[in-house]
């Protein structure tokens, strides 16, 4: 079998312009149809894209107005620390920090130190009890043999049914006694907040109408004292953790420092880098200078490692003793420092400290400022730290439920006035460290 093949010299190449061409006709009408066809689904992404970024910016916008309207959004008075905004909110502690205990639960006992029966008698129909009532509950008076106190057990439905101006009068004198510990470190809370202090706290509709009637008045801010008498009412493990934890509900703020191209960099860098960190504040300050639009940064970010580690916080519950005296002026003193000095922890050695470290100033005008409270007998009760304008650094108290929050000053200022119930106001001095 031959095979007979042909050389590439021999083979022949049909022109271009020889092949067969083949002609699309296509009408207007279907030629539309078909680039419809190929483009549609691209338009219907992109306007699937663009309408959730619309619909996400329209509902951001809609939150962002109604935390506004609300009043829980308000701008700090201008400074050297720049444009600051401060959004309102509540945290409360973690349940695993709730511990109720027995005594929490004990029926409504109130202690007269330093009283005769007559003079209780006198108080009870000082403060508003009827004579019938003045006499049931001298009834149910006895005297501690090992003291001599007065102790009155009135029954729970009668305190429940106290009038408020009566509750007012006879716990204010009741709260001058640590042997009445519900009076004398009542829960606190302010009229204008009353609704957010309820708000998810998932408590029965009638705990919650309880503790609002049982509400009394102290200077501008309402005081809860009678914990012991709802908790028996509330069954349940996870309901009553649910009334404590409401209880223990603090108002704090969010504060954002707002940089645009405007922003006067070295000027932010001056007062938030104070303490030697300004290597670590500038460069973050630009960067948001530099953002088109302009951009914000929570403040917390701009502070000493000490409140970066604790803001927003709460202690861990423990048993050291050491830690029972973490409270106020151990937090403000160590305010710069990377590492907590315990020497704070005695309030003896904190107040040395305050006197021979520190000096007076007329006000709060740099960060790291201290901010004491003052009774009229120059006794020291509180200790914060200045941040901007007048928001303070502060924890309220050593106990696990208390935490590190910032404050507006004149919250701070009620909160203690109702803690300690004096009939005149606290002073607030400023002091500075020498070394600043």
């Amino acid at each position: 079998m031959q095979t007979h093949s042909k050389s590439s010299s021999e083979m022949t190449t049909v022109p271009a312009s020889a092949r067969p061409m083949v002609h699309l006709h296509l009408t207007r009408r279907v030629f539309v149809v078909l680039m419809l066809l190929l483009i549609a689904p691209w338009v219907l992404l992109a306007a699937a894209w663009v309408a959730r970024d619309l619909f996400l910016r329209v509902q951001t916008s809609i939150a962002s107005n109604h935390t506004a309207r609300s009043g829980r959004v308000t701008y700090a008075a201008p400074g050297p620390w720049g444009t600051l905004r401060c959004t309102r909110i509540a945290i409360e502690p973690p349940e695993e920090a709730i511990f109720i205990k027995p005594e929490d639960e004990v029926p409504p006992r109130w202690s007269f130190v330093g009283f005769t029966l007559d003079k209780v008698r006198e108080l009870f129909a000082a403060v508003g009890f009827k004579p019938e009532q003045v006499s049931a509950l001298i009834e149910r008076t006895s005297v501690d043999p090992a003291t001599g106190t007065p102790v009155t057990s009135p029954p729970p439905e009668f305190v429940l049914e106290m009038p408020t101006e009566t509750r007012r009068r006879l716990y204010h004198v009741l709260a001058a006694f640590p042997e009445n510990p519900m009076q004398k470190f009542a829960a606190s809370l302010r009229p204008q907040y009353m609704d957010e202090r309820f708000d998810d706290s998932e408590l029965p509709p009638a705990i919650i109408a309880d503790i609002k009637r049982m509400l009394y008045p102290h200077g501008n801010i309402l005081l809860f004292a009678d914990g012991n008498l709802l908790l028996p009412r509330i069954r349940g493990a996870k309901e009553k953790i649910h009334f404590v934890k409401t209880l223990a509900r603090k108002n704090t703020l969010l504060v954002d420092l707002e940089v645009n191209t405007q922003t006067n960099i070295d000027e932010l860098v001056r007062y938030w880098g104070v303490g030697g960190r300004s290597k670590d504040i500038d460069p973050l300050l630009e960067s948001l200078r530099r953002t088109p639009g302009g951009a914000s940064v929570d403040i917390t970010h701009l502070l000493p490692r000490f409140v970066r580690e604790r803001i927003y916080t709460f202690p861990y519950s423990s048993t050291q003793a050491i830690d029972a005296r973490r409270d106020c002026h151990w937090t403000s003193l160590n305010f710069f420092n990377a590492k907590a000095d315990d020497r704070f922890a005695d309030p003896n050695f904190a107040y040395e400290i305050i006197r021979n470290d520190y000096y007076a100033i007329s006000t709060g005008s740099r960060l790291g400022d201290l901010v004491l409270l003052l009774t009229p007998g120059n006794q020291l009760v509180h200790s914060a730290v200045f941040i901007a304008d007048d928001i303070v650094f502060t924890k309220n108290g050593a106990m696990a439920t208390h935490p590190w929050i910032f404050m507006r000053l004149a919250d701070m200022l009620e909160l203690y006035e109702g803690a300690f119930q004096t009939e005149s106001s606290l002073q607030v001095m400023y002091y500075r460290r020498r070394a600043d």
